[in-house]
């Protein structure tokens, strides 16, 4: 009897003791799922690492190489920085470019390199790489290089030799060795000659190709240091103010438009100092309505318009400069600012027949603008 109870005994105790050991082998067999998953996380998630890493060392190599490229690049060419630091300050003050009557349509700087043959085209004899003029007047190619590391600068005495194939607008004397200041030129070429000259090292022989097809050989044998203007007194850029303002005024009543430009521009550059004389602010929004008067007659109304907003600040009843921005808002088809701008000239002095005429003119089209536009609100609801 007792080994028959024992051994129902020992058969229950076996099938408690069976969803234990189920239980068990349940829980190895979900630990050993979980630990695969994991290293196979693990594994994606390395992967992951090294691939990022990986792009990322690829996109700083790369990016480094860029640099690199770029360093070169200036340094094959240090020329474009001061050229696009000039160009910079020109555009500040107001570049060349508008008409008074004439001024109704922007000039696009893409349309002054059309005519001439891509850089990339072009390699000297001694393999240098052709240098364009940020303002794609003209392509410089060094035939011969120079010494040492100065380039003259405006004011410095310039001793060169041009030979060009055509007659041109050059002052400059060509031919034969002469002595030249730089900036002193108020011809078309003459300034291409300048700004050329600006990036030549003495010693150095440059063929310059103009965008209308002519070639220009410079060779500069030698050059003076010249001030540059934060090193000038202010007595001295007083007096190149002036110069160029009256200059300026020459060459403008001359027909010389461009080079009137330039001589207003460069005097306003100037117009930086520590002590102002007395008379400061009246020269400063004469140069500045000036200017604009260029800028209009080269179509360039909306520098002219900044040129004339800078004169009204400091003289807002000047109708010189409220008459010059009208026609340039009138030639950016800003006719409100224009009629408003001829309405002040008008209040200022009643009798003006120029803006009086404008200001009929910008009316009309309004009126026909106006219209035009109702025209079209009726045919898009009818």
């Amino acid at each position: 009897m007792l080994s028959r109870a024992r051994k129902k005994k020992q058969a229950k105790d076996q099938l408690v003791l069976l969803p234990s050991r189920t239980g068990v082998l349940h829980h190895r067999l979900l630990h050993s799922q979980l630990l695969c998953l994991s290293t196979t996380l693990t594994h994606y998630c390395t992967q992951n690492l090294f691939t990022e890493l990986r792009n990322k060392e690829m996109a700083n190599t790369e990016s480094t190489a860029g640099e690199t490229m770029a360093l070169e690049g200036r340094e094959e060419s240090m020329e474009p920085n001061q050229e696009t630091a000039k160009g910079e300050a020109n555009h500040h003050d107001g570049c060349p470019g508008g008409s008074e009557k004439e001024g109704r349509a922007v000039v696009k700087g893409e349309d002054l390199k059309e005519n001439l043959p891509p850089s990339n085209q072009l390699q000297s004899a001694n393999g240098n790489v052709p240098w364009s003029c940020p303002d794609g007047t003209f392509i410089k190619l060094v035939l011969e290089t120079g010494k040492d590391l100065d380039k003259p600068k405006e004011g410095s005495i310039c001793r060169i030799f041009l030979e060009a194939d055509r007659e041109g607008p050059l002052s400059y004397p060509s031919r034969q060795w002469a002595e030249v200041e730089l900036g002193d030129g108020d011809a078309e070429w003459d300034g291409m000659v300048d700004r050329c000259l600006e990036t030549m090292l003495a010693g150095e022989q440059a063929e310059v190709r103009l965008r209308d097809g002519g070639t220009i050989i410079v060779q500069l044998d030698s050059f003076t240091a010249a001030k540059d203007s934060w090193e000038m007194s202010a007595s001295e850029k007083w007096s190149l103010v002036l110069s160029n303002k009256e200059r300026g005024g020459e060459l403008y009543r001359a027909g010389e438009v461009g080079a009137a430009a330039r001589r207003y521009a460069k005097a306003l550059r100037l117009l930086v100092m520590a002590a102002p004389p007395p008379d400061y602010d009246q020269i400063k929004a004469e140069l500045h309505a000036n200017l604009a008067a260029c800028q209009l007659r080269l179509r360039q109304p909306a520098n002219a318009a900044r040129n004339c907003t800078k004169t009204l600040a400091l003289q807002p009843a000047n109708t010189k400069a409220l008459f010059r921005r009208g026609l340039a808002y009138d030639a950016m088809n800003d006719l409100e600012g224009a009629a408003q701008d001829l309405k002040g000239v008008l209040q200022v002095e009643p009798g003006n027949r120029a803006a009086r005429r404008e200001l009929d003119r910008v009316t009309e089209r309004i009126k026909a603008r106006d219209a035009k536009l109702a025209r079209a609100m009726q045919k898009m609801f009818a």
